[in-house]
């Protein structure tokens, strides 16, 4: 199993795409645990938000992750790190005795959770009965706030090109439920989609935001990406390195510290993933034939 060691400011980053609980102690991890000292929870909330201090961290708990490891929630992503606070994995935890992706279990808990909290505010969009089902006119909640997108789309991935519905997202590569969102509109062929990669959640996103806008096809490299397979890039990257510190200014510029951050082509965003039929009834509320995003 690939693992990948970088070094950002005195952080040891540890950025695994796949962990097995049972082979933690393999790649080093159970060496880190044992006898190291820990902090107390607020310490070290503040030491992970110090070593990513574009990556607003809503919790930090050493009770929900596994094998010894503290669980980090960052917005709507999830990655953990050792409890002295000196390495981080990022990616998926497998518990291999009960064949369960712990990484996803989780990140369903954390959806469900605020898609009722959003309910319950009166907030969360109708959820629609089925893929062509229409949605009901609604009102702009007013934590769903309006955004132009004003980048080029030669600064993003497209999807499903000419396809009637349209959704701009901006993601990092690094994050399960951009990947999960990924996957989900794998099958919806009717929506246009236009991907800006960023670049915030770990110290590799930025060189794969980078792969993304520079590999020939850029749809396949962003599978590859996500699904650990090969980038077959153009050449040179130069331009699509300016094009990511573009889209990353614009994402900093208009706070965007989560993804997905999903744009519908009136502007109104949500930021997180959302079910399929949630998505479609979401995106079916906004379509004007009049209007878009990016240019």
């Amino acid at each position: 199993m690939p693992i990948f060691k970088s070094k950002s400011r005195l952080f040891n980053l540890i950025i695994a795409i796949t962990i097995p609980v049972g082979a933690l102690a393999a790649v080093g991890v159970g060496v880190v645990l044992a006898g190291t000292p820990t902090f107390q929870a607020s310490k070290l909330k503040e030491s992970v938000q110090d070593h990513f201090p574009n990556t607003p961290i809503s919790s930090v708990t050493c009770k929900n992750g596994p094998a010894g490891l503290c669980e980090v929630v960052a917005g709507t992503n999830i990655f953990y790190v050792t409890p002295d606070a000196k390495f981080a994995l990022v990616g998926s935890v497998l518990d291999l005795n009960k064949k369960l992706d712990l990484t996803d279990q989780r990140l369903r808990q954390l959806a469900a959770v605020g898609q009722a909290e959003a309910k319950i505010k009166g907030q969360a969009p109708q959820t629609a009965p089925g893929p062509q089902a229409e949605a009901a006119p609604a009102a702009k909640p007013a934590d769903h706030p309006i955004l132009r997108v004003t980048l080029p789309k030669s600064n993003a991935v497209i999807h499903n090109l000419g396809a009637p519905l349209k959704m701009t997202i901006f993601t990092d590569l690094n994050c399960s439920f951009c990947k999960r969102l990924h996957e989900d509109l794998k099958s919806q062929r009717d929506i246009e989609v236009t991907e800006y990669p960023i670049a915030f959640l770990a110290a590799d996103s930025a060189q794969k935001a980078k792969l993304a806008l520079c590999a020939k096809d850029r749809v396949a490299g962003v599978d590859a990406l996500y699904s650990g397979g090969e980038v077959v890039t153009s050449g040179d990257c130069a331009a699509a390195q300016r094009a990511v510190d573009a889209n990353v200014a614009f994402a900093h510029q208009n706070n965007i510290n989560g993804t997905p951050m999903i744009v519908r082509i009136d502007g109104v965003t949500n930021s997180g993933w959302l079910p399929t039929a949630e998505l479609r009834a979401f995106l079916s509320a906004g379509q004007n034939p009049t209007s878009g995003t990016g240019k």
